[in-house]
């Protein structure tokens, strides 16, 4: 009979510490780091570890999540299992490990937790699905259901994976192969009033095309810029749209005109006259910063314009709350 190595009396010993013993369980500190133990070993037994996912301590079976989460692909199939745990920061460590890499295989999980109690679980499924390339038609569906999720930042993931207007514009001033002086020749500031305001709470207006130059908005709310929706009586966190006429002179002498906004708190996408002319979407940091966008192509002088500007708003106060102003340039 073969005598029995150093390194298997070692095994055995630790995984004896997470079962109970005569005269009492182990604590779960002990267990805790007898699992921990059990990890750093080469290959690290899995079993054991996948085992601890249902322990009665919390902090013993998210220890075992993040330890199977460091061992890679031979802990797949415990992670796959660990999507149903009980605890929800298991979940989600089970779900950030389970697609790593992130491929297509990965669908049926993150389907499955998109259904998940827990909401920071479906936010880390959707954001997983908004990263997924590339993303065939199933992944589009999954996202598609996730745009009716009951959380508003999980609806917003969502549409914003699904969103379909993009244009990168340089700015005469900023052209690289422009080598004249750029001067503004004109301002025209918008009237902060005149202005009518629609709450979008599923981040779907876009699909009804409110960005219309047709569009019958008389049923909006009246609203101003220059001051926050919430010091108007929303009290409201999300997507909503603006939407204002203005006449505009005859056309001057120019080289090109902008859009500039002051302040939309915090992202915000604009058209002209049914045309998108381009976004601010750098996320909760852009609220105070000021933005402009070109509208040389898409601005009609001498006659009405429809301006329709999407605006998201996460938290705290939200809305276009400084002017926007015309610049005519040459």
């Amino acid at each position: 009979m073969k005598r029995t190595g150093p390194r298997l009396l070692t095994w055995l010993a630790l995984v004896a510490a997470l079962v109970p013993a005569v005269g009492g369980a182990p604590s779960p500190a002990e267990r805790r780091a007898a699992l921990i133990e059990l990890a750093a070993k080469r290959p690290a037994p899995i079993a054991p570890i996948a085992a601890a996912l249902g322990d009665e301590n919390l902090v013993v079976r998210r220890t075992a999540a993040r330890l199977l989460a460091g061992l890679g692909q031979p802990a797949r199939a415990a992670l796959v299992a660990a999507l149903g745990n009980a605890d929800f920061l298991v979940r989600r460590t089970a779900l950030s490990a389970a697609c790593e890499p992130l491929t297509p295989q990965c669908l049926p999980y993150l389907e499955q937790t998109l259904k998940d109690p827990e909401i920071t679980v479906r936010l880390t499924a959707v954001n997983l699905l908004l990263a997924l390339e590339p993303r065939d038609e199933a992944a589009h569906k999954l996202l598609d259901q996730a745009r009716s999720d009951a959380s508003a930042a999980v609806r917003d993931v969502a549409a914003r994976a699904l969103w379909p207007y993009h244009r990168d514009t340089v700015l005469l001033r900023d052209r690289k192969d422009w080598d004249h002086e750029v001067k503004v020749v004109q301002t025209i500031p918008l009237a902060k009033a005149g202005w009518r305001l629609h709450t979008d709470p599923l981040a779907d207006g876009h699909l009804s095309k409110w960005f219309a130059t047709e569009l019958d908005d008389s049923q909006w709310l009246p609203i101003e810029t220059e001051q926050a929706w919430e010091k108007q009586g929303q009290a409201y966190d999300g997507t909503a749209w603006y939407r204002t006429s203005f006449d505009r002179p005859a056309k001057p002498d120019l080289t090109a005109v902008e859009f500039h906004f002051d302040g939309v708190d915090e992202c915000a996408w604009v058209w002209l006259n049914g045309v998108y002319v381009g976004q601010h979407d750098v996320g909760p940091d852009g609220w105070d910063k000021p933005f402009a966008l070109d509208i040389t192509q898409e601005a009609r002088w001498g006659q009405p314009n429809q301006l329709t500007v999407r605006v998201y708003d996460s938290a705290y106060a939200g809305g276009i709350w400084k002017p926007v102003r015309i610049e005519v340039l040459k």
